[in-house]
């Protein structure tokens, strides 16, 4: 019973994770013929050439369309190598790299895009290529969230993260983060009555 209850408190975080991404403003290239968009209370003209800031779930779908593109940092096997052996190296430290914005949910995207190139590609040597593309930036993101969550457990016992840690925290690590030392807290209070 107990673990159906945890099961879907699991389900109905990473559901708002997934919106709250959505809802991230990302900087986007304009390339497409001029259009008028609705935002929030207002109608926005795209022109092209020009730059903008929109909601991530808009910029998708202009990217769909071939009229915008993405202007972020992207997230590639190396550097997600460099990221895990980073965060390695400072194992048992109070001591995170910096991750922007909701990094894991960028990470299932670019997944996504070579998922998507796989299916389409022409040979043998970009379909090996895009393979190994995967493995190595699946088994890497697996590597950091693995010794960045083993760091985030450790602090659970910490009254107050300090500042510069919580600003090195991706948005999905904040809310898992405050999550378990919130369920944690309740079942102190309640259950161990400490």
């Amino acid at each position: 019973m107990v673990n159906g209850l945890v099961e879907l408190l699991g389900q109905v975080i990473s559901d708002y994770i997934s919106r709250d991404a959505e809802e991230e403003y990302v900087r986007v290239a304009y390339t497409g013929p001029s259009i008028l968009v609705f935002l929030e209370d207002e109608y926005v003209e795209l022109v092209r050439g020009a730059e903008y800031t929109l909601p991530r779930w808009a910029a998708q779908i202009l990217v769909d369309r071939g009229y915008v593109k993405i202007l972020e940092e992207s997230v590639d096997a190396v550097s997600i190598s460099r990221l895990l052996f980073n965060e390695s190296r400072s194992r048992g430290l109070v001591k995170f790299e910096k991750l922007k914005g909701y990094f894991y949910i960028r990470v299932k995207n670019t997944i996504s895009h070579l998922l998507k190139q796989y299916k389409s590609a022409g040979n043998i040597e970009e379909i090996k290529k895009i393979s190994d593309t995967l493995t190595a930036l699946t088994s890497n993101t697996r590597g950091l969230y693995k010794v960045r969550l083993g760091k985030m457990l450790s602090l659970l016992s910490v009254q107050e993260l300090p500042p510069e840690v919580l600003s090195n925290l991706s948005e999905e690590e904040k809310h898992l983060y405050n999550a378990v030392r919130t369920l944690l807290e309740i079942l102190n209070k309640r259950v161990f009555e400490v």
